[in-house]
C-alpha cells in the first residue's frame, strides 16, 4: 500500500464547515483509506498551533487527542522528522523559487525518506514539485 502524506491544509478544510474546500475534504477522506495515511510531527505541530490561535486551546487539544487515537488504532501514522530529513528540507528551501514554508520542505523531505510521491493538500505550493531523491513529481490526490 502506498504511503500518503496528509498536509495541514487538508485537516483545516476537513474540520472547518466554512472552508471553501470542506466538501472536497470530506469526499477525499474516503479516498485516503486506499493509502497508508501519514502525517509528520511538523504537520501535527502546525495544525495544533493553528487551531490554538484560530479556534481555541480546548478544541486544539480535542483534535490532538483524536489524531493520537487514530494513530493508536492504526488508521494514521506519525513520521518523526529526523536529522537527515531536517537537513534535506533545506535543499528544498534552496531549490524552489516559490515561498515554501520550512514545514512544507520537511513534508517533501519526509516524502523522500518514505519513498512516496503521494500527498493530500489544498496548498498549491506543492503543485509542480519534483522530489529531490527520486526525481518523481509529487502527486496530489485532490486532483485525481
Amino acid at each position: 500500500m502506498d504511503k500518503l502524506l496528509l498536509d495541514t491544509s487538508y485537516f483545516i478544510a476537513y474540520l472547518n464547515n466554512n472552508d471553501v474546500n470542506h466538501e472536497k475534504a470530506l469526499k477525499l477522506s474516503e479516498k485516503i483509506k486506499e493509502y497508508e495515511a501519514v502525517i509528520t510531527d511538523y504537520i501535527f505541530d502546525e495544525l495544533i498551533t493553528f487551531l490554538i490561535y484560530h479556534v481555541n486551546k480546548n478544541y486544539a487539544v480535542k483534535v490532538a487527542k483524536l489524531i493520537l487515537e487514530k494513530v493508536k488504532e492504526g488508521e494514521l501514522n506519525i513520521f518523526l522528522v529526523d536529522w537527515e530529513v531536517f537537513v534535506n528540507a533545506l535543499n528544498y528551501l534552496v531549490k524552489y523559487e516559490r515561498k515554501l514554508s520550512f514545514t512544507d520542505c520537511t513534508t517533501l523531505s519526509s516524502m523522500d525518506k518514505l519513498n512516496t510521491q503521494f500527498l493530500l493538500s489544498f496548498d498549491r505550493d506543492f503543485d509542480n514539485i519534483n522530489l529531490l531523491k527520486s526525481g518523481k513529481r509529487v502527486i496530489n490526490i485532490r486532483y485525481l
